[in-house]
């Protein structure tokens, strides 16, 4: 009996051992949760040249700058980096601009085009159509999306914090200012042979859809997205922010969504059927569902309007690689109206009241401005892009 009583008091000891395992308490620095907490971020091999910006180069990235040392908030965390900019080195509210690109993994990708629009709204009613040569001033932004003081607490104490700053000599372009369209994440999978590249946006990267009502960012184009559609068993999913690079993405860890982990796995399901997909870019926060809808299925798709004289000439559609998604690239010589319609007839066909993109559905006629677009159509919620080329 004393022997039994020996093993169980072990047992019980091991427990416990593993609670305190399962759930070790964290230390946080006082300075990360005073907001008094900085870091260092490298200058630059190219800082004292002058970087000139062109709009022929809006994509690429004008320079890189890595942190030497991430904060040190008394533990490890993911940590996300923004940039901002002014023309002084104070950075008193109101004098600085944050730039739309997140960085991850002790980097900031520098946009060319993000940071000649950070700059044109520096300059607000002064902005000249032959700027000069500017000095502009930068720094990092450090923010953790989740940093508890312990797993017993749910308040976040962590504080954002501050780099050093550091100049640069830019001779940025001229812009004119408009409000950003909606920046969709993309589905990226086995559906699609894992094509993230440039060239697959809109004709195997599938947009997520906009939701009804919802404000996006006018600067940014980031907020809230969503897809319902058929996800099958054995195959991977994930999500892309911007097709091509591989940073701002979504998977699933422990079955749940993970934002911006790079080592996450694939987002999968165990039973073949329709899910809703929900994704937030502003927030870096989702969710992943199953859907209890049978929505018709289609043999063709095509797109017809006044510029064929309503189905003489009409656009055919591809189907692509998820059921209900179609595209295709159009050319309208003239600003006319047109609609999406199935299977040739006018038994279902689609509409709507915006242009380039839907916000809700509508059976009137898009109203188009001339140009060349890449066009995606789901005929599960009506929502359509017109993608400028």
């Amino acid at each position: 009996m004393k022997k039994l009583n020996y093993i169980i008091s072990g047992v019980m000891g091991l427990a416990l051992l593993a609670g305190c395992q399962e759930h070790p308490m964290t230390t946080i620095n006082p300075a990360a949760e005073d907001g008094t907490l900085t870091f260092e971020i490298n200058t630059p091999a190219y800082a004292g040249y002058t970087y000139i910006l062109t709009s022929e180069n809006a994509t690429e990235n004008m320079e890189t700058i890595y942190v030497r040392n991430q904060p040190d908030y008394g533990f490890t965390a993911p940590t996300q980096y923004y940039a901002q900019i002014s023309f002084g080195e104070t950075f008193e509210e109101g004098t600085f601009q944050e730039l739309e690109q997140v960085g991850f993994m002790q980097k900031y990708d520098i946009n060319t085009k993000d940071i000649n629009k950070g700059i044109t709204l520096l300059q607000g009613d002064n902005v000249n159509e032959n700027p000069g040569v500017m000095d502009i001033y930068i720094r990092l932004r450090a923010h953790l999306t989740d940093a508890t003081a312990n797993v017993l607490d749910s308040v976040p104490t962590v504080k954002d914090c501050y780099s050093n700053v550091i100049k640069l000599s830019i001779q940025p372009y001229y812009m004119l200012l408009q409000d950003a369209l909606p920046a969709p994440y993309w589905l990226v999978g086995d559906f699609q042979g894992w094509d993230n590249s440039a060239g697959a946006t809109a004709t195997s990267l599938i947009p997520m859809s906009l939701v009804e009502g919802y404000s996006y960012n006018t600067v940014t184009g980031a907020g809230e997205f969503t897809y319902t559609g058929f996800f099958e068993a054995g195959l991977g999913y994930k999500l892309v922010l911007v097709p091509g690079n591989w940073d701002i993405q979504v998977g699933m860890v422990d079955g749940e969504l993970a934002f911006n982990d790079g080592g996450s796995g694939n987002i999968t399901v165990a039973e073949s059927g329709y899910y809703t997909l929900t994704a937030n870019s502003e927030k870096f926060e989702g969710s992943f569902e199953a859907a209890d809808v049978t929505p018709s299925e289609y043999a063709s798709m095509e797109f017809v309007g006044s510029f064929d004289e309503w189905g003489k000439d009409p656009i055919a559609m591809t189907a692509m690689g998820m059921k209900h998604l179609w595209c295709a690239e159009m050319t309208f010589d003239t600003d006319c109206e047109g609609k999406f319609r199935a299977n040739s007839a006018w038994d279902n066909s689609w509409g709507g009241d915006s242009f380039p993109y839907s916000t809700a559905k509508s059976g009137n006629n898009i109203q188009i401005k001339a140009g060349t677009y890449q066009v995606v159509f789901n005929d599960l919620d009506g929502n359509y892009y017109f993608f400028a080329k």
